[in-house]
């Protein structure tokens, strides 16, 4: 472990395994640039670089079990503050051979996430009774939706700071991924959702064209859902709530 200043805070940086020296420099260079960029810092962040997903995997399990974490997300970059604090974790193996400006796009991302998520009262959510909700785990169902809502105050954040280019990035890359998105279940609603959530703040162009067939039909009616969650006043259950109860009207208005 060593230690690195933010403009505003102190950043720990842990190397798990074996990473290239070079790899580390870059990631170190493009999360200063971030906070720099962003005119804010957590006053103590927590930065992992792991040398392959399966020791990220096997770290990030072990923690969660521990602490009684029920549901993960395994992703290239990535944010908690499970501990207290705002945490970033990154995965040499799934990032070494990204385009530079992705692996910027998703540490800004996961920055602002450390600025804006990075206590414990992020990661409590309690959405009551939810009728209606397909055969699907609820705690994944509210863990999906949770991010969505936090990720569109990530996109805000930077749209406000007129970082568009970092949110153009972010979507290129998110959109790699739509083809693979079918719609029949409430988690698919979920991740389209998120991969289509920068959209918001700028043009995608016609998205549709991206989709898998079952979701070409549905997109612009999950994007008007997004659009009124982005307004929605209220705090992060009451956004996730209505989100879930949204997506779950889609379902089985057209089942």
């Amino acid at each position: 472990m060593f230690r690195v200043d933010l403009p505003r805070g102190v950043l720990y940086v842990n190397v798990v395994g074996s990473v290239g020296r070079e790899f580390v420099e870059l990631i170190l260079k493009l999360i200063v640039e971030a906070y720099r960029a962003l005119e804010s810092s957590p006053e103590l962040l927590e930065l992992y670089i792991y040398e392959s997903s399966e020791v990220k995997r096997r770290a990030l399990l072990s923690e969660a079990l521990e602490l009684g974490i029920s549901v993960l997300g395994d992703y290239p970059v990535s944010h908690d503050a499970w501990m207290g604090w705002p945490r970033i974790h990154v995965d040499y193996e799934a990032c070494r051979d990204l385009r530079r400006e992705y692996l910027k796009a998703l540490l800004y991302h996961e920055a602002v996430h450390s600025i804006l998520h990075g206590s414990l009262a992020s990661y409590i959510v309690s959405t009551g009774d939810l009728e209606g909700l397909p055969e699907v785990n609820l705690l994944e169902a509210v863990y999906l939706a949770s991010v969505v809502v936090k990720d569109i105050e990530v996109h805000s954040y930077l749209a406000k700071r007129e970082l568009h280019d970092i949110l153009r990035e972010y979507y290129e890359y998110a959109s790699n991924s739509l083809r693979e998105v079918h719609c029949s279940a409430l988690p698919e609603l979920l991740e389209l959702a998120k991969l289509i959530s920068p959209c918001l703040y700028i043009d995608c162009g016609d998205v549709s064209k991206l989709l898998h067939e079952t979701c070409k039909s549905r997109v612009s009616e999950i994007l008007s859902i997004l659009k009124r969650v982005k307004s929605a006043q209220g705090d992060l259950s009451s956004r996730t709530r209505k989100l879930l109860l949204d997506l779950i009207s889609v379902l089985t208005r057209r089942s």
